[in-house]
């Protein structure tokens, strides 16, 4: 038989850690993306080759979005099919970087699978989120103050 203190305990220990949840605001996932800007495929040549290479769509994704240097980094992969997916969409999305005006940065990548069988950059987007200003709590294309 479970002792009831237990049970209140693991009550105010549930309650307060949905306080801490709510507290911190939405999921990075969940923020809102106002625009983007496409990337141009020369900024992605390391990517691309890699790619071709038949590499994984999450590494590919890393090699296109460079090395992390902040606080949180999620990576959300989408297939289109499950054995042998057609298609593949993989966003990043860091924040708490370790920079004065941009707190973080959303890259939404769109990957084709070939006739060969491996994958091919179809494109790119990024947006930005801002320490201060109007993008504080979403993405936009536009620079940070």
């Amino acid at each position: 038989m479970a002792h009831p203190a237990r049970g209140a305990f693991l009550a105010a220990v549930l309650v307060a850690l949905a306080a801490s949840a709510a507290a911190a605001g939405p999921s990075l996932v969940d923020l809102p993306v106002v625009s983007t800007k496409v990337v141009s495929p020369g900024e992605y040549v390391e990517a691309a080759a890699l790619a071709a290479r038949g590499s994984a769509p999450v590494d590919i994704a890393l090699k296109i979005v460079g090395t992390f240097a902040g606080s949180t980094q999620h990576i959300v992969q989408v297939n289109e099919g499950s054995e042998t997916p057609s298609a593949s969409r993989v966003t990043v999305i860091r924040d708490g970087l370790l920079d004065d005006s941009v707190r973080g940065e959303r890259w939404d990548i769109r990957l084709e699978r070939t006739a060969s069988g491996v994958w091919r950059i179809a494109e790119v987007k990024r947006a930005s989120r801002c320490w201060r200003g109007a993008q504080r709590d979403g993405f936009a294309a536009t620079l940070c103050p």
